[in-house]
């Protein structure tokens, strides 16, 4: 008997008890319709998120910031935190002030001085922009960030920052100024901000781009590290000119092991170091235990069917014993018994699979409309649900592997049948 044979057999014999088979399809069809559902806003999430923040890269720049260190007690426990000499005047500008997140470009120097593959480094800037125009138009209000130099900015039009007097500024803004957003490349942006004696001063900038879309990039407009070196001075008085709450070190080599060299070495000096790459993992992480979370539901659930396969199947064996008590007595062995049954079971998983997937992402996809049609314009290229081939194999397999297991016990029971005692069985 071929195995094609043995598979139509073994569907035919499931159609027999037409509503027992429905309900057992119908408790795994809730499973892999569950599974599909969490695999595929896991998936949408992750792209969405993947999207948003890669719109900002680099392979060698390490953002740092001083390490706080919390009481030993908790930050609930009310164990008070311990207070530490601040370096008295006189002492070297270089030295670290324990009572403050706050650096000095000195501190900044000397927190890398002696690593080998340093570049540059790029103070934390913060900037208050009030307004941009393009060519004395109509004025828009203007939240300002700064590029990091060895950061590269996606763009949807122009290009990334490539040296001073430059700016790039977010989709919606430059479509506000123009739809057409080519039309923006080269042309001279003129920024106002308010000085620290509250004197408006503005500067103009050469338009090089237009960002695409990112949770960084929907509102902030970037300016090049030299723009935002004098700004800064312009915004800040006294001793606020040459305080930062951190700053970026870009390094001559994008090696993965000298990187993490760079980053022992810094947390060692009482440093916080991370690249882009480790804030993207963390999210991605957190995406991973939410969407592994919420399959576990649906495994209880294949869990809960997986019983209704075994209870199908024992019956079917209890009511075929004198058929297959005739079976064996004509020659056919237990290996080919026990493969009927099994595949049976597969069968049931199959379909409760198929039912369940192709139920899913019809869900997911209707709900996809109906987002982009209430809320497209907070969420553009965003999909809730995304089915990816793999994802959609792996819901297929794993949810026939469970029901081939389950079918393990009554087909090994139906293939050690007697065939004498089974032709007896009332």
């Amino acid at each position: 008997m071929k195995t094609w044979d043995m598979i139509r057999i073994a569907n035919r014999n499931l159609f027999r008890n037409k509503l027992r088979t429905f309900l057992t399809v119908a408790a795994i069809f809730v499973g892999s319709f569950t599974l599909t559902m969490t695999n595929g806003l896991g998936d949408g999430m992750r792209n969405y998120v993947e999207s948003q923040v890669k719109n900002i890269e680099s392979d060698r720049v390490i953002m740092v910031r001083k390490k706080f260190d919390k009481p030993v007690g908790g930050p609930r426990a009310g164990a008070p935190e311990e207070y530490k000499e601040s370096p008295q005047e006189g002492d070297g500008e270089d030295d670290f002030d324990p009572n403050t997140m706050l650096l000095t470009v000195p501190q900044m120097e000397s927190a890398v001085r002696g690593i080998d593959g340093v570049k540059s480094i790029t103070p934390r800037y913060s900037l208050q922009g009030q307004y941009i125009t393009v060519d004395g138009t109509k004025k828009y209000k203007l939240e300002l960030g700064v590029l990091s130099e060895g950061i590269t900015q996606k763009t949807e039009a122009g290009k990334t920052i490539n040296g001073d007097g430059q700016i790039v500024i977010p989709l919606g803004l430059s479509r506000e100024i123009d739809p057409n957003i080519e039309n923006l490349i080269g042309k001279t942006a003129t920024i106002g901000y308010k000085a620290a004696n509250g004197e408006m001063k503005t500067l103009p900038l050469q338009l090089v781009g237009v960002a695409t879309k990112g949770f960084m990039t929907n509102y902030n407009s970037f300016v090049d590290t030299a723009t935002a070196r004098l700004i800064h001075s312009a915004q800040r008085t006294g001793e606020g000119v040459d305080k930062f709450t951190g700053f970026t070190v870009q390094m001559a080599t994008a090696e993965a092991a000298k990187i993490d060299a760079v980053k022992k070495k810094l947390g060692e000096n009482g440093f916080e170091a991370d690249t882009i790459a480790d804030t993207q993992k963390r999210t991605y992480d957190a995406i991973g235990i939410f969407k592994t979370g919420m399959s576990l539901f649906a495994l209880v659930a294949l869990l809960a069917a997986s019983f209704g396969i075994i209870n199908t199947l024992v019956i079917a064996v209890l009511e075929r014993t004198k058929e297959i008590g005739l079976q064996k007595a004509l020659g056919m062995g237990r290996a080919k018994i026990f493969a009927i049954f099994s595949l049976e079971s597969v069968l049931i998983g199959f379909w409760g699979a198929l039912l369940g997937t192709l139920g899913g992402i019809a869900v997911g996809l209707i709900a996809n409309k109906v987002l982009l049609t209430a809320y497209a314009e907070s969420f553009e290229g965003f999909s809730l649900f995304a089915f990816t081939l793999p994802s959609i194999a792996t819901v297929m397999l794993l949810v026939s592997g469970v029901a081939f297991v389950a079918g393990v016990l009554p087909a090994y029971r139906a293939s050690r049948l007697n065939p004498i005692d089974s032709l007896r069985y009332e």
